[in-house]
């Protein structure tokens, strides 16, 4: 939405007011009290938009002007408003003044408008028996007249957004001095308007004047106060937004007002239709029909727009004026947000993206498909300032950054053909860690751009291939020695695995000072481990550092599959996690002696495999669980990205050669 409205209601017109009102006052103050109608002076704007439009502006004018035309039209604005104007009506002897303002807030809209004409040292005239003509009556003293009206004004959206509603709250002052005499009369009355955009190129509006009617007090008399039924509809015909009927970068709307008497001293409903086109911005250009009881005139009008400041100039001669000037200026301040943006260069990075294959893939083939984009990454500190004039400022700073195409692309130091910032070929692998290394450079500083995919090739396992679920936690941990497969490449995912099988793979995690060895070699820690036993190292070990624990009877059970509650509970034990109450899973007992272990470890994302599913507690605990768990745990996860980033593999964990006399099986994979 625009900050601009482009629907307004509709007022009448000044040009019959005007020239009712001192018409009026000059054959006599009394003989216009006879007549039961007076004046209303907020219905004659004599502002330049409005004018030069032909005073077509109902369904239009949204700011100052619109404040007396049709207050519904105020109800989206975006920023206070004002409009003023002053100047000499009637060979210099009239003085009229407009002014107004309005406040947009969360609550509506509120304004307040001023709108009166005063005349001074005016002589009263009589006619001449002998030639008919008007002429200054000698034996009568000056007078001077003031007709003025306050408005306090109120305007909001309804809920539907196509729909607003208006109205003005009126107070009126009269006076007449003459003779030494004061004569003053006052009153108060009530405008109700509304707008409404049935399509997205058309406002139509109303406006209902002086809707509860009223009187003007005098000290003798008491006058009614008339009022019109105004109808405007407003149409964007060009316009470079969706809110034009046509697509075009010149904006060009037309406006219709009808005035439809209602209690006035007027019998004949008058229109109002004008044109306004803007052929380059902050230039307005405007022409019109206006039709008062006197005439039709045509209208012209030229708007000159500073930031948030408009300033307007209307030629509307007025056939029912005999004299008047038809050169009319006013200026508003009509708000708006002026936006500057500054750029300051930060960087240039590598926006060089891996199609195929991901980076971190594991893969089996001897040779992948490369494809990937050329492009970095220019990188901005964007400064956006936000200046409403007069009002406020504010800014933001953000960083942007735009992509632009690498040249000299290389893969591995050797040139590769580019198509529009993409790159195709094939990459060859070994077995292992592989890092596919590109190169680029960034005009017009020649900046060496780089970027890095990994692929870990491996020789699959027959029975976990690399479509198996745990096919990354295995591959990784056989790669890292800490789980490993067997001679046969079998790697038994299925596999129970038992307590001396886990806790020779937690030792081989664990940084351990070689002399530990023989300490803890020479103890005898279970009656149930003989010395010539492979994992006897490993479960002394892992006893010392703190990783399993024997059972009361001196026995360790070295050979008993792990379910899947102990399986966890080591591996929680492992990652030194802080016990969690509570049960984690549907199928698990309040009172099941592992659930502090189990709640831990899912909530750190140990489990993730489980999601979904019941627990199972004493189901065995397999080797590919162990592989999956063991991944992420948060260390083995350091080591994971070390060996990613650097290809680091961690030293392999083996007892001195002397304390291995048995044969070695799945304890050395």
């Amino acid at each position: 939405m625009t900050n601009i409205k482009q629907y307004q209601s509709a007022k009448t017109k000044l040009i019959i007011g005007i020239c009712l009102l001192f018409g009026a006052w000059c054959l006599g103050f009394a003989a216009q009290a006879d007549t039961g109608t007076t004046i209303d002076p907020s219905r004659t704007i004599y502002a330049g938009r409005t004018l030069g439009m032909g005073g077509a502006g109902m369904a239009l004018i949204n700011d100052g002007e619109g404040l007396f035309l049709n207050p519904a039209g105020l109800s989206k604005l975006n920023f206070p408003t004002a409009t003023v104007l002053s100047r000499k009506l009637f060979l210099e002897e009239t003085t009229y003044s407009l002014l107004s303002v309005a406040f947009p807030t969360p609550w509506g809209t509120f304004g307040l408008g001023y709108t009166g004409a005063a005349v001074g040292g005016s002589y009263p005239t009589t006619r001449d028996p002998g030639t008919s003509r008007i002429i200054v009556n000698p034996s009568l003293e000056a007078v001077g007249y003031e007709n003025s009206v306050l408005l306090i004004t109120y305007a909001r959206e309804l809920p539907w957004q196509k729909i607003s509603i208006g109205g003005n709250l009126k107070f009126f002052n009269q006076s007449i001095v003459g003779g030494g005499e004061l004569a003053r009369g006052t009153g108060m009355s009530l405008d109700l308007s509304a707008q409404y955009r049935p399509l997205h190129y058309l406002t139509v509006a109303g406006n209902l004047q002086n809707i509860l009617g009223g009187s003007l007090n005098w000290n003798n008399a008491t006058e009614k106060l008339g009022g019109f039924n105004k109808l405007g509809v407003a149409v964007n015909v060009l316009g470079s937004t969706a809110e034009a009927l046509y697509k075009y970068s010149s904006p060009l709307v037309a406006s219709l007002d009808l005035d439809i008497p209602r209690n006035v001293l007027q019998s004949s409903t008058l229109f109002h239709l004008g044109l306004e086109w803007t052929p380059i911005r902050d230039i307005i250009l405007r022409t019109g029909l206006n039709q008062e009881q006197g005439g039709t005139g045509l209208t012209f009008g030229v708007g000159f727009k500073n930031t948030a400041f408009r300033f307007d100039y209307a030629y509307a001669p007025r056939p029912a004026i005999a004299g008047d000037s038809p050169h009319y200026f006013s200026m508003s301040y009509v708000g708006d947000r002026v936006l500057e943006t500054f750029l300051k260069p930060k960087s240039k990075i590598s926006a060089i993206k891996f199609i195929s294959p991901k980076d971190r893939t594991i893969t089996e083939s001897r040779s992948l498909p490369l494809v990937f984009t050329a492009r970095y990454s220019e990188v901005y500190d964007q400064k956006t300032v936000w200046t409403v004039p007069i009002l406020s400022a504010t800014q933001e700073v953000r960083e942007i950054s735009k992509l632009a195409n690498l040249i000299d692309v290389r893969v591995g130091g050797y040139p590769v053909k580019t198509a529009a910032g993409s790159v195709e070929t094939l990459a060859d692998l070994n077995i292992g860690r592989n890092v596919i290394r590109v190169t680029g450079l960034a005009t017009p500083e020649y900046i060496n751009i780089t970027a890095e995919a990994r692929i870990l090739r491996v020789t699959p396992y027959v029975d976990a291939t690399l479509e198996y679920w745990a096919a990354d936690p295995i591959y990784l941990s056989s790669t890292l020695g800490l789980i490993k497969g067997y001679p046969d490449m079998t790697f038994r995912p299925d596999k129970g695995i038992t307590r001396a099988e886990l806790t020779a793979v937690l030792v081989r995690t664990s940084t351990i000072d070689p002399s530990r060895w023989a300490i803890t070699e020479q103890e005898n820690k279970f009656t149930d481990i003989k010395p010539n036993q492979w994992y006897r190292p490993f479960v002394n070990m892992g006893v010392d550092l703190g990783l399993v624990e024997g059972y009361p009877d001196k026995t360790f059970k070295p050979n008993k599959t792990l379910s899947r509650a102990e399986g966890i509970t080591v591996l929680a034990r492992f990652a030194n996690l802080v016990e969690e109450p509570g049960v984690s899973f549907p199928d698990l007992k309040p009172d099941f002696w592992a659930n502090k272990h189990i709640s831990s470890a899912k909530k750190i994302g140990m489990l993730k495999y489980l999601e979904g599913k019941d627990f199972e507690p004493n189901r065995p605990f397999t080797r590919a669980e162990a592989a999956e768990v063991l991944y992420r745990v948060p260390s083995i996860q350091r080591k994971v990205d070390d060996f990613w980033n650097l290809g680091k593999i961690p030293p392999e964990v083996v007892p001195p050669p002397l304390s291995i006399t048995g044969v070695p099986t799945f304890e050395s994979r």
